[in-house]
């Protein structure tokens, strides 16, 4: 069996982390990569890559370049990420290949998806309108990531961009009858807008945004965390969620992604809800020792590893090219 991933991102961020730990983890089927040369050097020297200049959707000579491209590798599928990869790979296939696509987020534009022969969500709620056959495959936490044991829990932690679908505007807020000081990792346009909000709360004595940082010194975080908290708007995952249950770090969240199938109501807040969010934080995160997570912890460790889930991605080739 042989499987093309193509991926065209200018840069390195989590489709790309995703792409890279699963290709690694992959046992018993030819995988090729097609990446975007400017992040090629990024994925895993074990992986066997094909640099392409990054082409646009509408781009008719480099869809033609890379239509030569698979015919010359004859794949037995390809399988695309987002909805960027999903479009060209959709008006360049004529039969040639099984088309498997996953969808790594909530879209608006769903449409794009129903043109691949399987699509693989990583949850319920990234695939749920998509009118096709699918499959839900969760993310998992980050294979390299080090359980050290640390008594000396300093702040509670969030972790992503700085953009207004993670809800960091709503945590603030939240946060203003809140005594544990709070660690907001992550880099984006709304950094100004967040830090003056702090400002107006008279929060930047318990608030503290610390721009993206590598994995290893994330690390190092997550060991000094009491509690991590996702309050996004939406959310495909989350993925940090994972890394911190892994780790067993309590987590509190609003509703979003797969954490309904994991967490009971009372640990949920609605999203985009700012009187939940609230609610929930207040009870919680000042008192984490009323936070009983442990079965959690070990579902975690035991349902959502990387090898489980390149398992789970296999069997989905395997089916496809039954059907």
């Amino acid at each position: 069996m042989k499987v093309v991933h193509l991926v065209l991102s200018n840069s390195f961020a989590g489709i790309e982390q995703h792409v890279n730990e699963l290709l690694i983890n992959i046992n018993n089927v030819d995988t090729i990569l097609i990446c975007n040369e400017s992040i090629a050097k990024k994925f895993d020297s074990r992986i066997s890559t094909i640099k392409i200049k990054n082409i646009g959707r509408r781009s008719f000579f480099g869809k033609y370049k890379l239509k030569k491209l698979l015919n010359n590798i004859a794949p037995d599928i390809v399988h695309t990420h987002g909805s960027k990869t999903t479009s060209i790979v959709k008006s360049i296939n004529k039969n040639a290949y099984k088309h498997i696509a996953t969808v790594h987020g909530i879209k608006k534009d769903i449409k794009v998806y129903e043109s691949a022969d399987f699509v693989i969500g990583v949850s319920e709620n990234a695939v749920s309108r998509i009118n096709t056959n699918k499959k839900v495959i969760t993310n998992w936490w980050q294979p390299n990531l080090k359980k050290i044991e640390s008594s000396k829990k300093e702040f509670a932690l969030a972790v992503g961009r700085l953009e207004k679908v993670k809800g960091f505007d709503l945590l603030i807020s939240a946060w203003k009858n809140i005594k544990t000081n709070l660690v907001i990792i992550g880099s984006g346009q709304e950094k100004e807008s967040l830090t003056k909000l702090i400002e107006k709360f008279n929060l930047s004595n318990k608030i503290k945004i610390i721009g993206e940082i590598e994995s290893d010194e994330l690390n190092n975080y997550y060991n000094k965390a009491s509690v991590l908290i996702i309050s996004s708007i939406n959310e495909g995952g989350p993925r940090v969620a994972l890394e911190a249950l892994f780790l067993k770090i309590p987590v509190l969240s609003t509703n979003v992604g797969h954490m309904n199938q994991i967490f009971p109501d009372e640990f949920l807040a609605e999203k985009n809800n700012l009187a939940s969010l609230t609610k929930l934080l207040e009870e919680y995160v000042d008192n984490i020792d009323l936070l009983k997570q442990d079965a959690i912890f070990k579902y975690i460790e035991d349902e959502f590893s990387v090898s489980e889930k390149a398992m789970q991605t296999v069997s989905v080739y395997e089916d496809v090219l039954q059907s």
